[in-house]
């Protein structure tokens, strides 16, 4: 795809493809014949510059054509640079600044929990996110892992592919830090395993899957580049130059490397029968899973009458009625006054909204909400409140992630100058279209 495109970054999708195509061939659950299925796990993408690694498992689940990517960064194509939300298509989020998606994904593990709370196991799945070394420097790390950890959640899975290259050096030039320390200090389970060996990965994959007390950093050492070589045999694994520009112009040999991994060079973009016949027997074993899921969905639609049509409403995304004249609001009084009121009606009347402020509450008046509901807490739901502390950027991420789960509507609040901190996180915010609320006061 790099090649042909003459831009992109080929290193990366290289080094995790062990990894992500073990995921999409046994771990991941989704519907090969309904991408918006509610029960699917979801897969979010942070290193959105890896996107030929998403396409690459889009092609062989059927959501993507050959076509589709051998047009990769073209105009028009359904395979831009880095991707773009398209559910229909398989792709849950537009891949922003590094570190904006897996704080996505921390939303929607928190949306998740939600609604695993009010309406049941029925709508338990995991959440599923592919970090970066450059994703885990950057700042919003610290809040996403933080807050993960405190929050306990089982349900959200994070792959580290900790390659140990980034665009411009090595990872050994900024940084030295344990990161297993780092995650576990933070309430999670980290496994470690070769990011290349399968039945490692199969093994750490299992064990996350099976976590049901914390969440699960598994931290996948890989490769580089794996199998890049030079027409002359040199081996280009590991080089910084992989990272960002295609094969042939990093030194390597883009035909000597595909035919090194056991491709064809005349027909690079070939989907060998083994592969295309693995695939059809797990879309047939997904079928009958979802199969099932349905049965117990009918069952409990049943059993819950009322639930299940609050759940059909929720889900309908038509937006909220408010009726704001059943307000009493005063001429003369506060704004951030008059928002407390509109939030508390909000907190009363609507329960599909989930509110959050970065450290104050009891300042820009979201408390109103707050003292209507509850905090959110590790292992109890039952409030619609997320207090992320003093955490603007990743507030700004949870509540996307939030909206994109489906059925919820986000709110966050903090002073106006503080939104400086969010504009990546509102940027893809608006980028995607999605019914965020920001209080700023």
């Amino acid at each position: 795809m790099v090649q042909k495109a003459k831009s992109g970054h080929p290193g990366g999708a290289m080094g995790a493809a062990d990894a992500i195509t073990l995921l999409f061939a046994e771990f991941l659950r989704y519907d090969p014949d309904d991408a918006e299925w509610m029960g699917r796990d979801r897969f979010f993408m942070d290193p959105g510059h890896m996107s030929p690694l998403l396409y690459s498992e889009l092609v062989l689940t059927n959501r993507l054509t050959l076509d589709d990517v051998k047009n990769f960064r073209q105009l028009g194509s359904r395979t831009p640079g880095h991707p773009e939300l398209d559910v229909m298509l398989g792709i849950e989020n537009s891949s922003g600044p590094l570190g904006i998606g897996h704080g996505i994904a921390l939303g929607a593990a928190i949306a998740e929990r939600f609604m695993v709370e009010r309406f049941g196991s029925i709508l338990e799945h995991k959440t599923v996110c592919l970090v970066s070394d450059g994703g885990l420097e950057e700042e919003i790390a610290y809040g996403v892992g933080r807050i993960a950890g405190h929050l306990k959640l089982s349900n959200l899975i994070f792959f580290y592919d900790a390659n140990q290259v980034q665009l411009s050096c090595k990872t050994e030039d900024v940084m030295d830090h344990d990161f297993v320390k780092q995650y576990e200090s933070w309430g999670f389970r980290v496994i470690e395993c070769d990011g290349s060996d399968i039945a490692e990965l199969r093994k750490a994959f299992k064990a996350a899957w099976a976590e049901t007390e914390k969440p699960v950093l598994v931290y996948g050492h890989t490769t580089m580049a794996k199998g890049a070589i030079a027409e002359d045999g040199k081996s280009y694994e590991g080089a910084v130059s992989t990272h960002g520009q295609p094969l042939n112009a990093a030194g390597a040999s883009t035909s000597a490397t595909v035919k090194n991994l056991g491709g064809n060079p005349d027909d690079p973009f070939q989907v060998f029968d083994d592969v295309k016949a693995g695939f059809e027997e797990r879309a047939n074993e997904l079928r009958k899973q979802v199969a099932e899921w349905k049965k117990a969905k009918a069952a409990w639609d049943k059993a819950n009458v009322e639930k299940s049509a609050t759940l059909n409403e929720w889900l309908s995304g038509k937006g909220l009625k408010i009726d704001l004249s059943k307000l009493n609001i005063k001429e003369g009084v506060a704004t951030r006054v008059t928002s407390g009121t509109v939030l508390g009606y909000l907190a009363e009347n609507y329960h599909n909204i989930i509110c959050s402020s970065a450290d104050l509450s009891n300042s820009d008046n979201t408390q109103a909400f707050l003292d209507k509901t509850g905090i959110f807490r590790a292992n109890d739901f039952k409030g619609a409140f997320v207090q992320v502390g003093v955490a603007e950027l990743t507030m700004g991420a949870i509540a996307n992630g939030i909206a994109l789960h489906g059925g919820l509507y986000p709110i966050c609040a903090t002073f106006f100058v503080f939104s400086d901190f969010m504009k990546p996180a509102i940027r893809m915010a608006a980028l995607m279209g999605l019914p965020v609320k920001y209080v700023f006061t």
